[in-house]
């Protein structure tokens, strides 16, 4: 066994940090903020965990399949949700955001291997998936309540760099950090250390940096076979069962 931790540990890890972090959302009167801080580096693994995967599934068509597919269905629980609850609904979905960044990745791939004529193609249609990502990142695309990208601005970029440096950590590492100090100044800059403590946790989505000790903790080994769908299955229903704590209590 390779000293480090596995696939399997890091999803652990990442799956308890998200939990606090929904529950901060929903509980923010009796949580505090620090809770929103400490778990900037979620996404971000996940989405670096999907990368990495890219690079070993036996069939990039069904992982895209399957991160669409749950990206649709969790879209349309998040608009049941409103309809149950009005403004205490459900408006993350992460599997939006793998999803579009799984499929910019792939045309970059597929651009990569084949004739230079649907080179230019693949890669036109990477980068306006990037753009068009980014957009609805910022305003919301006018379908029910209107869909934003969770943690667009953050992650498409994020998964593009953990892409094209995916045999170098250390330059995984540079760009994410470098990314995080434009981030840092486009939330705010220095303004942000001005506003105290809670607010500075509030608005720290900029500090993806949080996920590179993680990166170099990974081993490159699976752990534990079998669970594969356990993500898939707990992510919307542990933010259901938030929504429901939040609206009745």
């Amino acid at each position: 066994m390779k000293i480090g931790l596995n696939r399997k540990q890091l999803k652990d890890i990442a799956l308890v940090f998200m939990v606090l972090d929904n529950a901060y959302l929903r509980f923010s009167a009796v949580m505090s903020s620090v809770a929103h801080l400490l778990t900037r580096f979620v996404a971000p693994l996940f989405a670096w965990l999907m990368v990495d995967g890219f690079f070993h599934t036996g069939s990039k068509k069904k992982y895209c399949m399957r991160l669409w597919i749950f990206a649709v269905f969790m879209q349309i629980g998040n608009e049941l949700s409103y309809l149950i609850w009005k403004e205490g609904g459900i408006n993350d979905n992460i599997f939006l955001t793998l999803a579009l960044g799984f499929t910019i990745i792939w045309f970059f791939d597929m651009a990569k291997e084949d004739s230079q004529k649907k080179k230019i193609l693949f890669n036109i249609l990477a980068i306006f998936i990037t753009v068009i990502s980014l957009a609805i990142s910022i305003v919301p695309l006018p379908i029910g309540r209107g869909m934003t990208l969770e943690g667009g601005m953050q992650l498409i970029p994020f998964i593009i760099v953990a892409y094209f440096f995916h045999g170098s950590k250390l330059k995984q590492a540079v760009f994410i950090g470098l990314y995080s100090v434009l981030m840092f100044f486009f939330y705010g800059g220095l303004e942000l250390c001005s506003q105290g403590i809670d607010m500075f946790c509030v608005n720290s989505d900029w500090m993806t940096f949080m996920v590179i000790p993680f990166i170099f903790l990974y081993n490159n080994e699976e752990g534990r076979k079998g669970g594969k769908w356990f993500f898939y299955i707990f992510y919307p229903v542990h933010l259901w069962i938030i929504a429901i704590l939040g609206n009745i209590l």
